[in-house]
């Protein structure tokens, strides 16, 4: 997983979406804007989750439309983009709970993603071990029970561990132990 965590970028997301809740002139702008910032890192962690094009544009949408209605309704929400992952991240449960199972990453989309970052030409030794890498991956994703799975997504998504910590409902130290066994775990799994 070659995720790259880019703190600048984060940090000014987090300016851009205050600044957002601040200026914004009416409820619909800001949650137009809000949605125009977070929408793409919504549905590709919602895709991950569920590994599901359409349910994940779907569940993306709901997550916008309960944020609109939280404020509607005039509930303050302080960490924007902590509630918006919040809320996905249960919608996702919600979801999972109602297809009893967690479907994995289909081969296709990972030989469309190997062959982005491979070589123009790969030979046959370099495509074999992409996919043994994949299924070792996989098998790692597998291991990881719900809320392991869900931290460490959400870590690659970018969020910080706060934010992470909050959608779990746990304290931050704990969470920073917890992350660091998830990682420890995968790292096992994958490299043996």
């Amino acid at each position: 997983m070659d995720v790259k965590y880019n703190a600048a970028a984060e940090i000014g997301l987090d300016r851009r979406l205050w600044r957002t809740m601040r200026s914004a002139s009416n409820l619909k702008e800001k949650v137009a804007e809000v949605f125009e910032l977070l929408r793409d890192p919504v549905y590709q962690y919602l895709g991950v989750l569920l590994a599901n094009r359409e349910e994940a544009e779907d569940l993306t949408q709901e997550v916008f439309l309960r944020l609109y209605h939280c404020l509607y309704k005039g509930q303050a929400v302080n960490n924007v983009r902590a509630w918006v992952f919040w809320v996905a991240h249960n919608l996702a449960l919600n979801q999972r709970r109602n297809d009893s199972k967690i479907k994995p990453v289909d081969t296709g989309t990972w030989d469309r993603l190997c062959e982005q970052q491979l070589d123009p030409a790969p030979d046959a030794e370099q495509t074999i071990l992409e996919r043994e890498r994949h299924e070792r991956f996989q098998a790692g994703l597998a291991s990881l029970s719900a809320k392991e799975r869900g931290c460490f997504e959400l870590r690659a998504e970018g969020l910080g561990y706060r934010e992470i910590a909050k959608v779990f409902g746990m304290r931050t130290p704990t969470l920073v132990s917890f992350l660091g066994r998830v990682i420890e775990k995968m790292i096992r799994e994958i490299y043996g």
